[in-house]
């Protein structure tokens, strides 16, 4: 029963990492959620403003969403 756990834990990485979405300015990196806090206009109304980071070596750039 250890090794199917293992691969299930495994495969739930991998899928984790699939769903993130593209950089914007690259294309090839994937972004990496870095920060999260309540907006600063509208976070009364429970929006978060997230800091995500590219995890391409060659970009690295922050995108604030």
């Amino acid at each position: 029963m250890g090794v199917i756990k293992e691969l299930y834990a495994v495969a739930s990485r991998l899928s984790h990492q699939a769903e993130r979405p593209l950089c914007g300015f690259c294309g090839r990196g994937r972004l990496i959620l870095i920060d999260e806090r309540p907006d600063p206009n509208f976070g009364i109304l429970g929006l978060l403003q997230q800091t995500l980071k590219c995890d391409s070596p060659e970009c690295g750039k922050f995108t604030i969403v």
